[in-house]
C-alpha cells in the first residue's frame, strides 16, 4: 500500500491541552500517539467529533512553553484497546501554528528526523 501523507509522522507521545471550539469551552487533555508537521493523531477520554475546530497547546519536551496551534478534527474513532485509559482517537490537521512557538515546535521535529535518521544508518 502507497503512503499518502506528504509528511514524516513521528510515533511519539507528548501531552496535550486541548479546547474544542463549541459550547461548554472546556480544557481538556489527551496524549499524542504520532505528529508531524502538518497533523497528529490525538488519544482523548472522549469523542472529537469531525470537523470540529480545537485550540491545541502541545507540550514540547525542553521547551519553556507549549506550541499553541489551531486544528481541525478530520476523522475519530473508539478505541477497541485503551491505551493509558483513553478511550478514543481523533486526527487532527493544523490550520495554524501560532507565531509565539513556531519554531520551537519545528526545531523538535527536525530534532525528531534527525534521530530517526541516524537509527536508520
Amino acid at each position: 500500500m502507497r503512503e499518502k501523507r506528504r509528511f514524516i509522522r513521528f510515533d511519539i507521545s507528548l501531552k496535550v491541552a486541548y479546547i474544542v471550539q463549541k459550547e461548554p469551552k472546556i480544557e481538556k487533555f489527551g496524549v499524542t500517539k504520532d505528529i508531524s508537521a502538518r497533523g497528529m493523531q490525538l488519544l482523548t477520554g472522549e469523542k472529537l467529533e469531525f470537523r470540529d475546530k480545537v485550540d491545541l497547546k502541545i507540550f514540547v519536551p525542553e521547551a519553556l512553553n507549549p506550541a499553541h496551534i489551531k486544528g481541525v478534527i478530520v476523522w475519530s474513532k473508539e478505541l477497541a484497546e485503551r491505551p493509558k485509559g483513553y478511550s478514543h482517537s481523533a486526527g487532527i490537521d493544523f490550520e495554524k501554528i501560532e507565531k509565539d512557538n513556531k519554531n520551537t515546535f519545528l526545531k523538535f521535529l527536525c530534532s525528531l528526523m534527525y534521530t530517526e535518521n541516524k537509527k536508520e544508518e
